[in-house]
């Protein structure tokens, strides 16, 4: 089974109308200028999923600075996830700093079938990811509810892109400090994370932590793939960044790794399966 875990879809109303919403929220307009941007329906991600031989694909969300708009859009990806046949697993975004708001959110999310947050930008959305104040309701929600959380993350060297931000593994491992028993993916390999995993007080809080391959081709050679399985083995998933990549394109990097199949096919899909407790094919 292949497992897409990191495929953004949005409401035929953002796809349609997106100047509308770069007024509505600044990072949006960063991450989507121009009059054609990279938006996806969920129809546009079954569609790429048939063409594409991906069996299920996480849909996320757009991490909005208001929360009303997560609440928005979160809807959207519920009714994607219930019409899809179980191709579409949903996640849900909120605004950290909205509090018990979010949580009830999250709450709600779940109860109609999400399986995670995310994805959370703290740049955009203006939280702090190591401060408590911040992030202490949406931990304290998605321990209890035991849903991971997809943060972007990105590397304090090399490639700049619009919207990298400052989520770097320095922050990263504060938020890892805070967040104990709560599952996180960190998107984009983790800005390197993993290697400091090497260090024992760093490996004794990352029992729960993942690192997806989201965008990764724009970022690294595909041997990053196969150092990220020799790091955190097990906790490799494959996530195509979509429609910013296509699934067709980040499979094949992927594949370009060379990992011995038994992995290959674990980070393909069987580490994601686990993780959200999908049936096995």
């Amino acid at each position: 089974m292949i497992v897409d875990s990191h495929a953004h879809v949005f409401s035929p109303e953002v796809v349609a109308r997106p100047e509308t919403y770069r007024e509505r929220d600044g990072w949006f307009a960063l991450l989507n200028p121009g009059p054609r941007p990279r938006l996806a329906t969920a129809d546009d991600l079954t569609g790429e999923m048939a063409r594409s031989g991906v069996d299920v694909s996480v849909a996320v969300g757009f991490g909005w600075r208001d929360q009303a708009l997560c609440v928005e859009q979160n809807d959207a990806l519920i009714a994607a996830g219930r019409s899809s046949g179980g191709k579409i697993v949903p996640f849900c975004t909120v605004q950290p700093r909205a509090g018990a708001a979010a949580a009830r959110e999250v709450e709600r999310c779940a109860a109609a079938g999400c399986r995670g947050v995310g994805e959370l930008y703290p740049d955009g959305q203006a939280f702090t990811v190591d401060d408590l104040a911040d992030v202490g309701p949406l931990l304290e929600v998605c321990r209890a509810l035991q849903l991971p959380i997809l943060i972007h993350a990105s590397e304090p060297v090399g490639h700049s892109y619009r919207g990298k931000g400052g989520t770097t593994p320095e922050r990263l491992y504060g938020l890892l400090r805070l967040a104990a028993d709560v599952p996180l993916i960190l998107a984009h390999g983790g800005g390197g994370f993993a290697f400091y995993e090497l260090m024992p007080e760093v490996a004794a809080l990352t029992e729960q932590v993942y690192y997806d391959t989201a965008a990764a081709a724009y970022l690294y050679r595909p041997a990053a793939v196969a150092r990220l399985h020799d790091l955190a083995p097990g906790r490799v998933l494959f996530g195509s960044d979509y429609r910013l990549l296509s699934q067709r394109r980040m499979l094949r990097y992927v594949r370009e790794a060379g990992l011995p199949p038994e992995a290959a096919a674990a980070v393909l899909g069987g580490n994601a399966a686990r993780l959200l407790g999908l049936p096995a094919a």
